[in-house]
């Protein structure tokens, strides 16, 4: 846990922790809980929270390891404000809060069950044959050749061949989706027409966000769908799926409430009933009749979620595809259910036990991901890693399990889908004619003499712009915030300086804000930029990590590297793969910012500086000082 060897202080410096939070707006929510805005300090910058839509959180006043400590999930952000739903209303409003991350255990029991369930599978049964294929045990098998017409009229060739592969699934089929080549378009394909062949299809991944971006398509085609997980993980555009929201729609919700606020009458008359002087019958006649009050509150009690329940049960018999994480797939709604096909995207950032989560309801499986781009996150060092970092995907793609790896990317320029293609796809990408060759300058946005490529790389090697490491410096308290600086992460000021000012320069020339993304490989050289772009920011400029925009594009990229030494040294740029993310968000124009004295001696990096070199896309941050050209 984060909270384990740090001080409030501390946790509220890193991004990981909240303090001084008042309730400023309480609303009922789905079920028994309650959704409320907590308001948060000025100087606080919410975008370095670590903290993600739909995690679970602590929230409490004295110690986070309080009984009174209310457990919930962070739903949103509203300007200086979030808002979270918790499980239980607060006791009191009028007083400062603190807010802390929730471990997740349940996540770990789940996968740990999952591993157990597959393990004693019978030898005769879906999960052992599924087992077998994703441990090398025996081949993965295809199905006999089907005829089928695409619903989606627009796929290209070789989405029309992954969508066939995930039709002919004997077991587990695999569909490779490099960036930008539609893997969710070419899934929802494979899912409506198992829909159509009257299949019930279960969709699942290891992030809220990408089931929500399957179940928004899927919803789109007119799908009959529920989507299962905590109301607050889901996104706006999903509610209506939610089976909160379903049987609110049904009207058991509205019983239910009844009920319940019938059964708190009668305890609260129960609990102020109490037994007067009397013969021993009165007496005997009082407590029996408080018994009765009590058994009568139980019993609406029970049949309020019995009510709820049997709706639950009804919404998810009659839905043709369920929607839930990974973890979800465990939902007690589903009991002992499965399905004909279980879909999981974004499989390979699924370690083994939270994947067999899924598999344990399966029939037969396809999955679907990218191993060049991030992998799982496994927490407990490098001897976990080497254990979990490896996923089902990795291992049965090596194996010559059936594939298809999508070749067409409907995204970037060419010329910034070159350099990954050669370095990481064999070569194998080519861009749609769509994309192959559009320009922001068919936005509207002034040329650029001095960055005249769509990849375009500043190099700032001899400018003496070294990286510094950071380090916690306790100059305050929690009351002091500004005076904080903690965060264990490499930055480079003269990067950042930089950075801000081809920000500057891009939006001189009528480059949207919206439209500009800026990915900064260190999470302390983010929090720099953040504050370089203040005003850029609140106009609609994001400034983030990696990790933040897998799955996403941008118009307008700048990619900050931030390494400069005189060593060589270059930490977990090492990790290509992170790279490869940063690289392929850009649909128009890519600027790297990067020191190609220290990067150069790296294979990735060298070929990554030959090829700029080879579309004259290298330029130095010697040439110019980025200034704005209007």
């Amino acid at each position: 846990m984060e909270r384990s060897g740090r001080t409030l202080v501390e946790r509220v410096a890193l991004g990981i922790a909240l303090a001084h939070l008042r309730i400023v707006d309480e609303q009922s929510a789905p079920g028994d809980r309650v959704r409320v805005r907590v308001s948060v300090p000025e100087q606080i910058d919410l975008d370095n929270l670590r903290l993600a839509p739909g995690e679970p959180i602590r929230l409490w006043a004295e110690h986070p390891d309080e009984e009174d400590a209310i457990r919930g999930v962070f739903e949103r952000r509203e300007e200086q404000s979030l808002w979270l739903m918790l499980d239980r209303p607060v006791d009191e409003l009028d007083r400062d809060y603190a807010l802390d991350p929730e471990a997740p255990e349940l996540t770990f029991e789940r996968g740990d069950r999952a591993l157990d369930k597959a393990r004693s599978a019978l030898a005769n049964s879906d999960l052992a044959r599924l087992r077998e294929v994703a441990s090398l045990a025996r081949p993965a098998k295809l199905l006999a050749p089907i005829t089928w017409k695409p619903l989606d009229e627009e796929l290209d060739e070789v989405q029309r061949e992954a969508v066939d592969l995930g039709l002919r699934s004997g077991d587990i089929a695999l569909i490779w989706g490099p960036p930008g080549t539609g893997k969710t378009r070419t899934l929802v394909e494979v899912i409506r027409q198992r829909v159509a062949r009257g299949e019930r299809v279960l969709c699942a991944a290891p992030s809220n966000t990408a089931v929500d971006n399957l179940g928004i398509r899927l919803a789109g085609e007119g799908v009959r769908a529920v989507r299962l997980g905590h109301p607050a993980r889901v996104s706006p555009a999903l509610a209506a799926l939610t089976i909160d929201a379903q049987v609110e729609e049904d009207g058991a919700f509205d019983l239910a409430r009844e009920w319940r606020d019938r059964a708190r009458a009668i305890r609260k008359q129960a609990q102020s009933t109490s037994i007067g002087k009397g013969t021993r019958e009165d007496v005997a006649r009082q407590r029996a009749e408080i018994r009765a009050l009590w058994s009568e509150a139980r019993s609406l009690d029970r049949d309020a979620a019995r009510e709820v329940q049997n709706a639950e049960r009804a919404i998810i018999a009659r839905a043709q595809v369920v929607l839930a994480t990974c973890v979800g797939c465990d939902h007690p709604m589903l009991g002992d259910t499965q399905f004909d096909c279980v879909v999981v995207d974004e499989v390979t950032q699924a370690p083994d036990p939270l994947l067999f989560i899924a598999l344990g309801r399966a029939k037969v499986a396809v999955l679907a991901g990218d191993p060049q781009q991030l992998g799982p996150v496994i927490i407990g060092g490098p001897a976990v890693e080497a254990v979990l970092g490896s996923t089902v995907f990795e291992r049965l793609i090596a194996s010559g399990a059936p594939s298809v790896m999508l070749e067409q990317q409907h995204r970037m320029h060419a010329q910034i889908m070159t350099f990954p293609s050669r370095a990481t796809y064999d070569g194998k990408l080519r861009a749609s004619p769509q994309v192959a060759a559009h320009t922001l300058e068919d936005l509207g946005v002034v040329a650029d003499a001095a960055r005249s490529r769509p990849l375009w790389l500043v190099d700032t090697a001899g400018k003496d712009w070294l990286e510094e490491r950071t380090d916690f410096e306790p100059a305050g308290s929690l009351n002091n915030l500004p005076s904080f600086s903690f965060d264990p992460s490499t930055f480079n000021s003269g990067n950042a300086e930089r950075v801000a000012a081809e920000a500057r320069r891009l939006l001189s020339r009528g480059v949207a804000p919206t439209d500009l993304a800026i990915i900064a490989a260190y999470s302390a050289q983010a929090r720099r930029l953040r504050d370089l772009l203040r005003l850029e920011r609140a106009a609609g400029v994001e400034v983030g990590t990696v990790d933040g925009f897998q799955g996403r594009e941008k118009e307008v990229v700048i990619v900050d590297l931030v390494r400069s030494n005189d060593s060589g040294e270059i930490g977990f740029l090492a990790n290509t793969r992170r790279m490869n993310v940063a690289l392929t968000r850009a649909k128009r124009f890519l600027l790297v910012v990067a020191d190609s004295a220290t990067l150069g001696d790296h294979p990735y990096y060298a070929q990554f500086i030959q090829y700029v070199d080879e579309i004259d896309g290298h330029g130095s941050a010697w040439s110019d000082d980025a200034e704005p050209l209007k």
